[in-house]
């Protein structure tokens, strides 16, 4: 008999929920791994929730399986709605929140060469910019940022549909802090844990004031270039997807009953710059992740930091590090080192293990609400039971 526990799985949104800027802590029925020789395999569990996503509607769904540096990829669905091409899972996709490991990882690295320090405040590298409403600079520090016990309240409900009838339009960083700034603090810093896109908004901003380089930069220079993430980008202003890519698709909140999908694959990127830009794919990052976790990026003093967790508020199972969540598998699978990410017609998700075994997803659509039909969910249930299994 097949035992069912609840684990929860912090899906990072760059999302929206009935006028609220969320992200989403899903409680999860996850299948624990089953002993014997009727036990599935990782595979066989993966590639069952690729299909329940595409069944659930989304055009396609794919998955990278890693173990002991083997690598192995399965598909279901497509990948063009028009074209009927497969779904490719070498393909880029957008990642949404799964840009702010990326964002996380130049941070950190700058602190291991002492160009700051994870308890600077961010008034000491913004001064005056997080201010107005009870929010004061002075009092939130990096590290807060980093895992979201900042307070800083979150832009994203006040621009995104603006963003998205207008891809070009341009939303500058301290634009999008200043519109966080009409809300009062979330909590004191330090005394809750909340996810906020303005959190890495500003890390963004604190990267260009320490280096004089914008994010992009940094991320293209210390991180794609030098961990070889030939699929990986960080565009700026182009809405555009170049290369090998798949189509993205969403049924935006006010176009419900209207039209049954959006092609969303043309997106502004502006709006979400460090909180959610950047393009990627299962291959790049899987590698990113590992290469933050595993002592490839970072001194093993601040490894230790990145892994130093505070719990999620309801959830006993969830808590957030550096730039990532961690949840305990079911069983005895132990930690899994997790980040999802969404935006407009894109969803992925990247779950690690402690040896380095690891399950990435992707799917070509999603529609920005965090009701989004079961199919993500289902996929995330199969993505952790798989990398169990592994």
């Amino acid at each position: 008999m097949q035992r069912t526990e609840e684990i929860p799985v912090a899906i990072s949104l760059i999302t929206r929920k009935v006028g609220a800027a969320v992200a989403v802590a899903v409680a999860v029925a996850v299948a624990g791994p089953v002993q014997g020789a009727s036990a599935r395999t990782a595979d066989q569990v993966m590639q069952d929730g690729l299909n329940t996503a595409v069944a659930a509607g989304y055009p396609g769904a794919t998955a990278l399986l890693r173990k002991d540096g083997v690598s192995r990829y399965l598909t279901a669905g497509v990948g063009d709605r028009t074209a009927r091409t497969p779904m490719d899972p070498k393909a880029q996709v957008r990642i949404g929140s799964n840009t702010k490991p990326f964002i996380g990882a130049v941070v950190l690295m700058l602190a291991d060469q002492g160009r700051l320090s994870l308890d600077d405040t961010v008034d000491r590298w913004l001064p005056g910019v997080v201010a107005g409403n009870g929010n004061d600079g002075k009092k939130v520090k990096i590290r807060q940022l980093l895992n979201h016990t900042s307070g800083v309240p979150d832009y994203l409900n006040e621009v995104y549909a603006d963003a998205f009838d207008n891809p070009n339009k341009p939303f500058p960083a301290a634009q999008l802090v200043q519109v966080a700034m009409r809300q009062a603090p979330l909590f004191p810093p330090g005394t809750n844990v909340s996810y906020s896109n303005t959190n890495f908004i500003l890390l963004g901003m604190i990267i260009q004031s320490v280096t004089g380089n914008g994010p992009a930069t940094e991320v293209t220079t210390r991180l794609v270039d030098r961990l070889g993430l030939t699929g990986t980008s960080y565009p700026t202003s182009d809405p555009k997807l170049y290369g090998n890519h798949v189509r993205g698709y969403a049924v935006p909140a006010y176009y419900w009953g209207e039209r049954p999908y959006v092609d969303v694959t043309t997106l502004n990127v502006q709006f979400s710059g460090a909180a959610g830009a950047m393009v990627s794919n299962l291959d790049d990052l899987a590698a990113l992740h590992r290469a933050l976790l595993d002592g490839t990026l970072l001194s093993p003093a601040m490894v230790e930091q990145v892994k130093t967790l505070v719990p999620y508020p309801g959830q006993s199972n969830l808590s957030f590090g550096l730039a990532h969540e961690v949840m305990n598998g079911p069983g005895a699978c132990g930690k899994i080192w997790s980040k999802g990410g969404a935006i407009y017609g894109y969803y992925t998700a990247v779950l690690t293990r402690e040896d380095g075994t690891q399950v990435a997803v992707a799917t070509n659509q999603f529609n920005m609400v965090a009701a989004n039909p079961a199919g993500v969910t289902r996929l995330t249930n199969a993505a952790i039971e798989a990398v169990c299994a592994l």
